[in-house]
């Protein structure tokens, strides 16, 4: 019998006490894998899920990169509408990295990987993770972690955009000094 090791919940919460976001990955055998990602961290995390996910797109439409753009909302709106937010989070039982949660620092993928990408998340040293992950699961992980963020108030631009694409300014309410 052949069993595959897959990727069956992950979970993004902010943690006001470390300031950070506590990431947590939960296989069908039951290991989880818990992380911290800093406000540096989520902003070159989302970099790259843009990237990642121009690349998904660009399999569809490599020539157009005005339509790859569109593709990549159209999956997101897609696999957010799909994916089951409220479904409570289920604690691993095993902890191949230990309980503790390990401190992100590098980033790599490897877009090559069939019909889906390899996302690996590593410690400065030390043991990390490596994510096969489809269009839909990088969609929904990319939707946790603007949730987390925005509870965070860290202020990072967290729009689904492509590299073709350039966003809107934001424009936040400054509010009025008064001087006495």
């Amino acid at each position: 019998m052949n069993t595959t090791t897959k990727l069956e919940q992950f979970n993004a919460t902010y943690d006001a006490e470390q300031d950070r976001i506590l990431l947590r990955f939960r296989l069908n055998t039951g290991a989880e894998f818990r992380f911290w990602l800093t406000r540096r961290f989520v902003g070159l995390l989302w970099t790259v899920i843009m990237k990642m996910s121009d690349e998904f797109s660009a399999r569809k439409s490599p020539a157009d990169p005005i339509l790859r753009d569109t593709l990549s909302e159209i999956a997101h709106g897609n696999a957010v509408q799909k994916a089951d937010f409220g479904q409570t989070y289920q604690e691993g039982s095993e902890f191949p990295l230990g309980e503790t949660p390990i401190l992100l620092a590098k980033i790599s993928v490897n877009p090559n990987h069939g019909k889906n990408q390899m996302l690996t998340l590593l410690p400065q040293t030390g043991q990390g993770i490596n994510l096969t992950v489809d269009e839909n699961i990088l969609h929904v992980f990319a939707r946790l972690l603007q949730e987390a963020s925005t509870k965070a108030e860290w202020g990072i631009d967290m729009r689904i955009t492509g590299p073709n694409e350039t966003p809107l300014p934001i424009i936040e309410a400054v509010p009025t000094k008064v001087l006495h």
